[in-house]
């Protein structure tokens, strides 16, 4: 399975669906700022078409974020962080070339503003650490940028003070930013590593529960078929050629019976021990699990927790049993791959 980062999207899915229409609305909203900060400012422009630029340029990076966002797209990768950070970047730059030589104010500058919305966006999706590094790159930029302003500026002041006022808000929104990210993420492994502890108490129980399982197999078996078959023996007391090819028959199925139940994986015992079988025939996991290489086994944590909640899901609907669901598990470009089917009600 493919290595997680320590991003809130990655490490809690399920309960990161909700967050893409937050990011939604805050790359709407730092478009909708930088639109009304330009028509306010619209006489400081001093070459329209490079203002224009910028816009399309912020319209774009917030087009990325919306659509890196999307549940559809998981997970948000760095690559598109780095188009959103690139693209916010070069909209600044022709912001300030649209009002070169004619910038008075530098609090009116909406990029930086926009930028830092646009960083608050995409905190539940890309680590803290990064988050934070590309936020301060960005505030050397940004100074630079407004360095070469200073002489255009109204009010007198020193350098400094103008780069303060034009970073603040980008610096303080993209450190918070990873501030939320970190936390939040700190706050699921806490979570994690608490379910672990259960997960392994648990693990212990069903283990226990497995072994009075196959237990039970084999005395079912003993009870069905060897005791009978040894009884009849001794009371004929006699061993014929149906015998001896009954005892190889009984033989082989409690070998088979062993040999199942060694090479089972979690997933297979998970799916015969939940009831998803009402149909009351042995073998459900043969029947639902396709998963030769035994590929379960090298499952995360989050993943496996993932599919028992499903597969728990699917107990609750009455009419679903192992007929209606199928598990397939296989390797594809060195990375594996898990497809669950289930036929279940509509209104379910």
């Amino acid at each position: 399975m493919t290595l997680i980062e320590r991003t809130r999207q990655q490490l809690d899915p399920a309960g990161s669906t909700g967050v893409a229409p937050v990011a939604t609305f805050l790359a709407i909203g730092a478009l909708l700022y930088a639109v009304v900060m330009s028509f306010r400012g619209a006489g400081e422009i001093s070459q329209p078409f490079l203002a224009g630029t910028a816009l399309v340029l912020l319209a774009g990076a917030c087009l990325i974020v919306i659509v890196g966002a999307s549940s559809a797209r998981a997970p948000l990768t760095r690559r598109v962080h780095l188009a959103v950070h690139v693209v916010a970047m070069l909209a600044i730059v022709f912001e300030a070339l649209g009002k070169r030589g004619s910038d008075v104010y530098v609090r009116d500058d909406w990029g930086p503003v926009a930028l830092g919305i646009l960083l608050v966006a995409l905190a539940p999706y890309r680590p803290a650490r990064e988050i934070v590094g590309a936020t301060v790159v960005s505030a050397l930029c940004i100074g630079i940028i407004t360095t070469l302003e200073v002489p255009n500026f109204v009010t007198p002041g020193p350098p400094l003070a103008f780069i303060v006022v034009a970073v603040a808000p980008m610096l303080a929104l993209g450190l918070s930013s990873g501030a939320f990210s970190q936390g939040v993420v700190a706050s699921i492994e806490r979570w994690q590593r608490s379910v672990q502890v259960d997960s392994r108490t648990l693990t212990r129980q069903l283990g226990e529960s497995i072994a009075r399982s196959v237990r039970e197999d084999r005395v079912t078996i003993l009870n069905r078929d060897v005791v009978p078959f040894f009884t009849e023996v001794l009371a004929r007391d006699i061993v014929t050629a149906a015998d001896r090819a009954r005892a190889r028959h009984i033989a082989d199925s409690i070998r088979k019976l062993m040999v199942e139940q060694v090479d089972r994986t979690w997933l297979e015992t998970l799916v015969e021990s939940t009831g998803l079988d009402r149909t009351n025939r042995p073998g459900a996991a043969v029947d639902v699990v396709d998963d030769p290489r035994h590929l379960a086994s090298e499952m995360t944590l989050g993943q496996r927790t993932a599919i028992r909640a499903l597969i728990v899901a699917f107990m609750e609907i009455p009419s679903v049993t192992r007929d209606n669901v199928s598990i397939v598990i296989f390797p594809f470009d060195g990375v594996n791959h898990a497809v669950i089917t289930a036929q279940i009600p509509p209104t379910d």
